[in-house]
């Protein structure tokens, strides 16, 4: 009698099962310039922090930090959310799309929020595609056009459930957005952008950012107290500050000087609001925002 051995073969699908985009804890850490010292070069953080329901469509939120060294100067909310390779952002009570990772060489992704500085819809040309590995994980990857090259631009690869290595949105001239330095996620854990990697920024320290260790070259030696104050600033410094600098939010300098021995600094004439304080030592450059209240 013959024993017959039947074997049972599973057809599983060939290739990368598909990861959903910004899963919670996602992070990237984009360059950010500075209007106060055009040669400075710190970062923003953008991070997916929570799961939300907006209009039936389970969205991932996202906060994007914008920082001056180690303070905070701004914090924005953004709400995202994935569908069939496509990407869509939450924006004046309706959805966007910002992403299609699934469009191939020879399409065009129109991004409607977007206008350009004719008006025009924002489009988004694939040159190119090809694959990215990322510690071992394939992705997408889309080489694109996309821009007027005056108003707003939209640049660089884009790598699928990543999005451009420029900056996650759309960039209007003027801003501090810059490209990004790395992402992090628990999926493929930490991807150094390479495209980018002479922009002013240590590529291979790009851990540095993640624990947020100073930037090379400017130093946090200063301690002011009290900090929203209507009167004055104490400053304690454990290097000699030459020279002080204040400038409004927007990068104008509005006061200069020597500090006194005290490092009592006035701020009785200064109207209500935020200012970036710069103190210059021989050697260092250090900045904190400070509130007139």
């Amino acid at each position: 009698m013959k024993n017959i051995i039947l074997i049972i073969v599973l057809a599983l699908p060939f290739g990368v099962f598909a990861q959903e985009f910004a899963p919670i804890g996602a992070i990237w850490h984009n360059s950010q310039s500075s209007w106060i010292i055009p040669d400075l070069i710190t970062y923003k953080t953008i991070e997916s922090v929570s799961n939300i329901t907006i209009n039936g469509k389970e969205c991932k939120q996202l906060v994007e930090v914008e920082r001056l060294y180690s303070d905070t100067v701004n914090i924005f909310t953004h709400y995202m959310f994935e569908e069939n390779d496509s990407v869509f952002f939450y924006k004046d009570d309706a959805f966007h799309l910002l992403y299609d990772f699934g469009a191939e060489a020879g399409d065009t992704v129109v991004l409607d929020y977007y206008l350009t500085g004719e008006g025009m819809p924002l489009l988004m040309i694939i040159d190119s595609t090809s694959t990215i590995d990322i510690n071992g994980e394939e992705r997408n990857l889309q080489y694109i056009t996309c821009g007027d090259g005056l108003f707003i631009e939209f640049g660089g690869p884009v790598i699928e459930g990543i999005g451009s290595t420029y900056f996650l949105f759309p960039t209007y001239d003027g801003t501090v957005n810059g490209p990004l330095r790395c992402y992090q996620d628990d999926f493929i854990g930490l991807y150094i952008n390479y495209f980018y990697s002479n922009y002013g920024w240590n590529y291979e320290d790009c851990n540095q950012i993640i624990t947020d260790i100073d930037e090379p070259g400017y130093s946090n030696v200063a301690i002011t107290y009290p900090n929203p104050s209507s009167n004055y600033i104490i400053i304690q410094s454990a290097k000699t500050i030459s020279e002080y600098k204040i400038n409004g939010i927007n990068g104008n300098l509005i006061e200069q000087g020597k500090l006194d021995l005290s490092g009592k600094l006035s701020i009785q004439d200064l109207a209500k609001g935020v200012y970036i304080l710069q103190l210059i030592t021989d050697d260092q450059v250090t900045v904190k925002k400070i509130i007139k209240n």
